[in-house]
């Protein structure tokens, strides 16, 4: 997908951090943006700001938890706007707790909001976008979490985004198998200044109830990066319709040492083989 102006984006999770960044970013490029959040007024906020620069926004209230309201996301879109070009599957949460620790209903949280929420959004937009014809792209936020697990008390997450890598790449092979008007892409950020830790203050009571996760040492970043460094950089890798998104070229580094234990299990294995028979 090349061209962004006078196209349509949605974007989740849209009224802080990444998604803000995003928003505003589509808004840049001349496009009409949908602020979906699960926070109403913060999100009418960003939509406001963007009408004030002499864009179109909308604010929608969306739990992504919810099919039934991603569904509603969906409808407004196109009600409002006629069409769905760029869709950003954003919204995400995060908890900090050892797997040990870990109870049913804190991974019933992550996994409804972090994998079920792309699920939902693709089985929202994806058929519009194949009914109103023409060029979109799909962007599933996942992590650099998503890719390496480390030593971080962030073993649900973890597990949850590694599902979110594996879903885009699924849905990318099946949208190659087609015309390839449709792509998609999963984004990989490193570490940013955002207020993800947040997120639990919203945590639905079937889930268990808001909770705080209190002082956390943070940190020291000498070149903090930005949500609002990274979002030209997401738009940009959009355009050249690339699988992987990174924030953080540098964390190459850990990709690199990650995949050379995993083929050092192959090695591992060709020798247990011989010794074994």
């Amino acid at each position: 997908m090349r061209e962004f102006r006078d196209r349509v984006a949605v974007v989740t999770g849209a009224a802080h951090g990444v998604g803000r960044a995003l928003a505003n970013e589509c808004a840049n490029e001349g496009m009409r943006v949908v602020v979906a959040d699960i926070e109403g007024e913060p999100a009418e906020v960003v939509a406001a700001s963007i009408r004030d620069r002499g864009g179109q926004a909308i604010a929608v209230e969306t739990d992504v938890a919810e099919r039934a309201q991603v569904e509603a996301l969906a409808e407004r879109t196109y009600a409002e706007f006629g069409a769905a070009h760029l869709l950003f599957n954003n919204a995400g949460v995060s908890m900090h707790k050892k797997i040990e620790e870990s109870e049913v209903l804190d991974w019933e949280w992550v996994l409804a909001v972090n994998l079920w929420g792309p699920l939902n959004g693709i089985h929202a937009f994806l058929p519009r976008m194949r009914a109103q014809g023409g060029e979109a792209h799909i962007v599933n936020t996942a992590s650099m979490s998503g890719l390496i697990a480390r030593r971080n008390q962030r073993g649900i997450y973890q597990a949850v985004k590694h599902g979110v890598v594996a879903l885009t790449n699924a849905l990318r092979h099946e949208l190659e198998a087609d015309d390839g008007e449709i792509s998609c892409s999963v984004f990989c950020p490193g570490g940013m200044l955002t207020d993800i830790e947040d997120a639990g203050r919203h945590r639905q009571e079937r889930f268990g109830g808001p909770f705080t996760l209190g002082p956390m040492p943070v940190p020291r970043q000498p070149n903090p990066v930005y949500p609002e460094d990274i979002a030209p950089r997401v738009l940009e890798a959009i355009r050249q319709d690339q699988r992987y998104i990174f924030s953080h070229p540098h964390t190459r580094a850990d990709l690199e040492e990650h995949y050379a234990d995993i083929l050092d299990g192959f090695d591992a294995a060709a020798r247990i083989a011989e010794q074994v028979g």
